[in-house]
């Protein structure tokens, strides 16, 4: 992989970084949805006897530890596809360049 990588242009190492770092949020982002797997069996029972609720809020509520978990997971990956974004546009100004000299 290091050679592979010593064999590309900056923006194209940058952009390979970037996509790696998009895909484990979004990994991160499957695996912490899981949690509503309790919602969906306790929901009926307005979240009464759901364990988290032992320990925290329920899932839904402002303060509860999930919920601000995934606000900020999805505002890191916001982020994170904006810097992709401009990392790509960066890689096709920099190939029409190249082409342009070569």
């Amino acid at each position: 992989m290091k050679k592979d990588l010593d064999e590309l242009s900056d923006t194209e190492v940058a952009l390979k970084k970037w996509k790696s770092i998009l895909d484990a949020l979004s990994a991160i982002e499957d695996v912490s949805i899981q949690i509503t797997s309790f919602c969906l069996r306790h929901q009926r029972t307005g979240c009464g006897d759901c364990p988290i609720i032992r320990y925290d809020y329920p899932c839904g509520h402002p303060y509860a530890t999930f919920t601000l978990f995934y606000q900020e997971l999805r505002k890191l990956k916001m982020i994170a596809e904006r810097l992709y974004a401009i990392l790509t546009a960066i890689d096709i100004e920099d190939k029409e360049l190249r082409g342009r000299h070569v």
